[in-house]
C-alpha cells in the first residue's frame, strides 16, 4: 500500500508523539508512586510515634498515680498506732520467682489494736481510697513477705505468704532506706509500683507498698482499634512471641511464622514492605520497640489502595493529555495553517493546566505530611546550616506572629533577641559537631515582644539534604517562677533586716541611752538627786535587761536551740511554749527524725512552721494542731495538719498578702523543696513538705 507524502510524513511524528507521551507517563506515574511511597513511609513513622507516646502517657499517668497513692497508704498507715509483739509465728513462704517454699517465723504486728497478719481492711481500705493494689509486707530472712494484701496469685486468691527475694532491685532499694518507685514483677505479672520502707525503734522491719497493672491494654486498645491512618491504615501491637495484643481482625493470634512479624522482632524499629502469604496484598510498615511494656507498635498500610487512585487518575489524565496533544500536532501537521496553529497553542494551554492538577495530587500528598508536622505542640524549625529557615510548623507561625511564607524568606539570626544574637553562630557550629545540641535562647516575636526560650535542635535528614531541626519550648512562666522565688528570698531578707533594726532601735536602744545619762552623772558627779550607790544599782539592773534583750533579739534571729539541737528539738520547744497559754492544743511528732547536721534547709522548715502555726492562730479558728516531722537518710519530710476553718488553695496562693502561704512555698522552693498544701473550706489544713539536704556541707 503506497502512502501519501503527507502521511509518510505525519506518521514518523505521530509515533515520535506517542512513545514521548508514553515515556512521560511512565516517568510521572514512577515519580508519583515514590512520593506516595515516601509520604507513606513518614505518616506510618509519625503514627507509630503518636502510638509511643499514648503508651508512654499510660505509664506516666500510672507512676504519677502511685506516688499520689503511696501518700495516701502513708498517712492512713502512720495515723493508726503501728506496734511488733515478741510473740512469732510459724508460716508457708512462697519465692515469687522461683516458687520454692520453706518455713518463716515472723513476729506478730498490730496496726491500732488489730494483728495484720491475715487482716485485709487496711488494704481494702486503701482500695477504696485510692483504687490499685496494696501491701503490707514483713522483712524475713530470704526477703520480704506479705502478711496483708489485696494483689491476687493466678488462682484468685490473695498472695499473703509470698515473698519478694533478696536479690530483688527492690529489696535492695528498700534495705538502703530509700523508696522505690517503678515497675517491678509483682506475684505473676509487672506492676506500676511505689514501695516505701517501714521503719521500727529505727529499725527497717518492712514496707509498704501501692501499685497498678503496668499493661492495662483495653482502653488503649478501644482507641487504637478506631484509628484511622490514611484511606486503609490501621496499627497493630505485638508481644515478643509474636501474638497480636492489638489488631483490628487478629488479636490473639500468633503470626511467628510470618517473615515480616520476625523481622519486627529481630530489627525493633524500622519501616519495610511486606505481603502476607495469606493475602498476597503489599503493604508498608513503620514500627518501634516499646521497652517499658515489652510490646511492638507498628502502623501497616496497603500500598495499592492508598495510592491506587491517584495513579489511576495520572494515568488517565496522561492518555487524555496524550490523545488531545497527538490530535493537535495531527491537524497543524496535516492543514498547516495559521488557524491550525492557533488551536494548537489553545489546546497546549489546556494540556498545561492538566498538567497542573495532576501536580495539585502529589501536593495533597505532602499537604497530609506537613499537616502531621503541625499538630505538634511546641515550635519546630527546620533550618540549614546558615541559618535560614526551610520548613516551620503552624505553632511556629502562631507563637511568633509570622506567616510560613514570611518565616522561609528569613534567618535564625532575624528571630533572636540582642543578648543572645551573637550565640547563634556558635550555636549552630557545636550543633554540627556533635550532631545535636540543648540550649536556653531567647526569640523575638513579630510584635517585638521577647520570649524565653528552650531549644533542643538536631542533625536530620530532609529532602535528601541535611538540615537542622530544633523543637522550641517556651519556657516564660518557668523563668517568672524562678523570679519570683528570688524575689521571695531578697523580701524575706530585708524583713528580717528591717525587724532585727526595730528590735535594736526600739528595744535595746532606749536601755543604752539611759546607761549613758547613769554614765554622765558619774562623770559630772552630780547626785544631788540620786545616790551614787542608787546610781550603780539603777546601772547594773539597765545591763541585765540589755542582756536579756540580746538574747531575745538573738533567739529570734535564729534560736540557740535549733543551732545546739537541732530541728525536732526547736520546733518542740516553740510549740511547747505555744501550748502554754492554751489557745490551741499542738501536738508533735519527731520520733522518726533523726537528722544531726545543721544548715539552711533546718532554719527554713523551723520559720515554715512558726509561720503556720501563726497561719492557724490568726485566721482558721483550729482547735488542734497536728506536726510530724520524719527523715530519710538525708530526706526531711514535715506534716502539718489542723481542724480549722479550711481555705480555698488556689485564691490562697493568689493572694498576695493572704495566708502567707507564697512565702513559705517560695522558700522551700529556694533550697529546691517540694511543697503539697491540701485544703478546702470546713476541712481544715494539711501540708506536706519535703527538702533534701545537700551532699556537701
Amino acid at each position: 500500500m503506497k502512502l501519501s507524502p503527507k502521511f509518510r510524513l505525519y506518521l514518523p511524528i505521530v509515533v515520535g508523539m506517542v512513545i514521548s507521551v508514553l515515556l512521560i507517563t511512565i516517568y510521572s506515574v514512577n515519580k508519583l508512586n515514590e512520593n506516595i511511597n515516601r509520604s507513606i513511609e513518614r505518616n506510618l513513622q509519625t503514627e507509630v510515634q503518636t502510638l509511643i507516646k499514648m503508651f508512654e502517657r499510660e505509664r506516666d499517668l500510672k507512676l504519677d498515680k502511685v506516688k499520689t497513692d503511696l501518700k495516701v497508704a502513708d498517712e492512713e498507715f502512720f495515723d493508726r498506732k503501728f506496734s511488733i509483739t515478741q510473740k512469732e509465728l510459724a508460716i508457708k513462704v512462697v519465692n515469687q520467682i522461683s516458687l520454692m517454699e520453706h518455713t518463716a517465723f515472723i513476729k506478730q504486728w498490730y496496726l491500732g489494736n488489730v494483728e495484720i497478719y491475715n487482716n485485709f481492711e487496711f488494704v481494702d481500705k486503701i482500695d477504696k481510697l485510692v483504687g490499685g493494689t496494696t501491701t503490707i509486707f514483713q522483712k524475713i530472712d530470704s526477703g520480704y513477705v506479705r502478711i496483708s494484701t489485696n494483689v491476687l496469685n493466678s488462682d484468685g486468691h490473695r498472695a499473703v505468704g509470698t515473698y519478694i527475694p533478696n536479690d530483688s532491685p527492690v529489696v535492695k532499694a528498700i534495705e538502703a532506706g530509700k523508696v522505690y518507685i517503678g515497675r517491678a514483677y509483682v506475684v505473676n505479672d509487672w506492676y506500676i509500683t511505689a514501695y516505701e520502707p517501714l521503719t521500727y525503734n529505727g529499725e527497717i522491719v518492712g514496707m509498704l507498698y501501692v501499685g497498678d497493672k503496668e499493661k492495662d491494654l483495653n482502653e488503649l486498645r478501644d482507641k487504637l482499634i478506631d484509628l484511622k491512618i490514611g484511606n486503609s491504615g490501621f496499627p497493630f501491637v505485638i508481644d515478643e512471641n509474636g501474638t497480636f495484643i492489638i489488631h483490628p481482625y487478629a488479636s490473639g493470634e500468633t503470626w511467628i511464622n510470618e517473615p515480616i512479624i520476625n523481622e519486627i522482632i529481630d530489627k525493633k524499629s524500622g519501616i519495610s514492605s511486606y505481603s502476607l502469604t495469606s493475602d498476597k496484598i503489599e503493604k508498608i510498615v513503620a514500627y518501634n520497640y516499646f521497652e517499658d511494656f515489652k510490646l511492638f507498635v507498628a502502623a501497616a498500610m496497603p500500598i495499592r489502595e492508598e495510592a491506587g487512585v491517584l495513579v489511576r487518575e495520572m494515568i488517565i489524565n496522561s492518555i487524555i493529555i496524550g490523545i488531545v496533544i497527538i490530535l493537535i500536532f495531527s491537524i497543524f501537521i496535516y492543514f498547516i495553517t495559521a488557524e491550525n496553529v492557533r488551536r494548537f497553542l489553545n489546546q497546549l494551554e489546556q494540556s498545561s493546566r492538566k498538567l497542573k492538577s495532576t501536580r495539585k495530587a502529589l501536593e495533597q500528598s505532602e499537604h497530609h505530611f506537613q499537616t502531621i508536622f503541625n499538630n505538634s505542640s511546641d515550635d519546630i524549625f527546620v533550618i540549614d546550616f546558615s541559618g535560614s529557615f526551610i520548613e516551620v510548623n503552624q505553632v511556629a507561625c502562631d507563637s511568633l506572629g509570622y506567616s510560613r511564607d514570611e518565616f522561609l524568606k528569613m534567618n535564625i539570626h532575624d528571630i533572636k533577641s540582642e543578648k543572645y544574637l551573637g550565640n547563634v553562630d556558635n550555636n549552630i557550629l557545636t550543633i554540627t559537631k556533635f550532631g545535636q545540641y540543648r540550649y536556653e535562647s531567647e526569640n523575638v516575636t513579630k510584635d517585638g515582644k521577647i520570649m524565653p526560650v528552650e531549644m533542643k535542635s538536631r542533625v536530620i535528614d530532609f529532602k535528601g539534604e541535611q538540615v537542622i531541626l530544633t523543637i522550641v519550648r517556651d519556657i516564660t512562666e518557668r523563668k517568672e517562677i524562678e523570679e519570683k522565688i528570688l524575689t521571695t528570698i531578697i523580701q524575706t531578707e530585708e524583713n528580717e533586716r528591717k525587724r532585727f533594726a526595730a528590735d535594736l532601735h526600739d528595744d535595746l536602744g532606749p536601755i543604752l541611752s539611759t546607761i549613758k545619762l547613769y554614765s554622765d552623772l558619774f562623770k559630772k558627779g552630780n547626785f544631788k538627786n540620786i545616790s551614787q550607790d542608787e546610781a550603780i544599782e539603777n546601772i547594773e539592773e539597765l545591763v541585765d535587761t540589755a542582756i536579756t534583750t540580746s538574747r531575745q533579739i538573738s533567739r529570734n534571729i535564729r534560736p540557740n536551740i535549733l543551732q545546739d539541737f537541732g530541728l525536732a528539738a526547736a520546733v518542740n520547744d516553740f510549740c511547747s511554749y505555744i501550748n502554754n497559754a492554751k489557745a490551741i492544743s499542738i501536738a508533735v511528732n519527731t520520733h522518726a527524725y533523726s537528722i544531726n547536721k545543721r544548715g539552711i534547709e533546718e532554719t527554713i522548715l523551723y520559720q515554715s512552721v512558726k509561720e503556720l502555726i501563726n497561719n492557724t492562730l490568726k485566721h482558721s479558728n483550729a482547735q488542734n494542731v497536728k506536726i510530724d516531722l520524719k527523715s530519710f537518710k538525708n530526706q526531711i519530710i514535715l506534716y502539718y495538719r489542723d481542724d480549722g476553718e479550711g481555705f480555698d488553695v488556689n485564691v490562697a496562693l493568689k493572694e498576695r498578702d493572704g495566708l502567707g502561704l507564697n512565702n513559705i512555698v517560695n522558700k522551700i522552693k529556694s533550697v529546691k523543696g517540694t511543697v503539697d498544701i491540701n485544703s478546702e473550706p470546713g476541712n481544715g489544713m494539711f501540708l506536706i513538705a519535703s527538702i533534701k539536704l545537700k551532699e556537701n556541707r
